[in-house]
């Protein structure tokens, strides 16, 4: 169960930065969601949940810094269990390197620690992590991390495109990537989202965007090709999210924005 969260959690807003999305800046922001129970399968042992999730990022003029933690509690048939995750990161603007440091604690005792620095080589083909918990491990193709995979989808959205499919990198030391297809919507001026509310998002533009990840080794196709997370959520071309989704296959969190905070860039 912890590995799960962990996992989707990271993959929410990850995406290295390529050369065609130079031109995507991203605001540097703090966001605070209010989680809850959405639903959950039969099968699943789940039956409530709350927590909070708190994103920050700082565009650091050469690259982007971010600082993430999740604590939830889910109420279970049986005990609960309350998981805190943290992550830290640094990703070039080129997308060249990415640093990370993430941390998993499950009802207050150290679960899983992971961090490295990933290295996706320049002509974007392949791609090394060096782990300092775990053996390191070399790719045969170009992985996305966090921030560029939002750059990326904005460049997607802008362009007037409705798929983008990419490689992954989570960092996670189990699963460290996942093949991610998202499915790009616009939105109607009509439609009614949580970024309404906020005076920084007022008049920009926005997609609904639904991506599901699936095991690298399926490339969402074939008999194998069987979700492990699903996520939804309102992109704003400044790179905020509202009004998340996340689907853990046998039971969903709603994540609602309560706070935002838009900070001026010094670039």
């Amino acid at each position: 169960m912890k590995q799960k969260i962990a996992l989707a959690l990271s993959l929410m807003f990850v995406m290295p930065a390529l050369a065609e999305n130079q031109e995507i800046d991203l605001a540097s922001y703090r966001a605070v969601y209010e989680i809850s129970f959405e639903s959950s399968g039969t099968n699943s042992g789940i039956v409530g949940a709350e927590g909070r999730y708190v994103f920050d990022l700082d565009d650091a003029c050469q690259g982007y810094a971010t600082n993430e933690r999740f604590v939830v509690r889910l109420a279970r048939n049986e005990s609960p269990i309350v998981q805190d995750y943290r992550l830290t990161a640094f990703e070039a603007a080129d997308g060249g390197k990415y640093r990370f440091t993430r941390t998993i604690e499950l009802n207050g005792e150290a679960g899983q620690k992971a961090s490295g620095e990933l290295i996706v080589d320049a002509e974007k083909s392949s791609a090394h992590v060096d782990y300092k918990e775990a053996e390191d491990q070399s790719y045969d193709d170009a992985l996305l991390t966090p921030v560029a995979h939002i750059r990326e989808l904005l460049t997607a959205a802008k362009a007037g495109e409705d798929r983008h499919a990419a490689m992954i990198f989570d960092g996670d030391v189990d699963a460290p990537t996942f093949y991610a297809v998202t499915r790009i919507l616009s939105v109607d001026d009509d439609d009614k989202t949580e970024g309404d509310k906020d005076d920084a998002l007022e008049g920009l533009a926005r997609w609904k965007v639904d991506t599901v990840y699936y095991p690298p080794e399926t490339g969402g196709e074939g008999d194998g090709a069987i979700p492990k997370f699903l996520f939804e959520a309102v992109l704003f071309e400044n790179g905020v999210l509202t009004d998340l989704k996340l689907d853990y296959v046998d039971f969903a969190l709603k994540a609602t924005l309560s706070d935002l905070e838009v900070r001026q860039s010094d670039c």
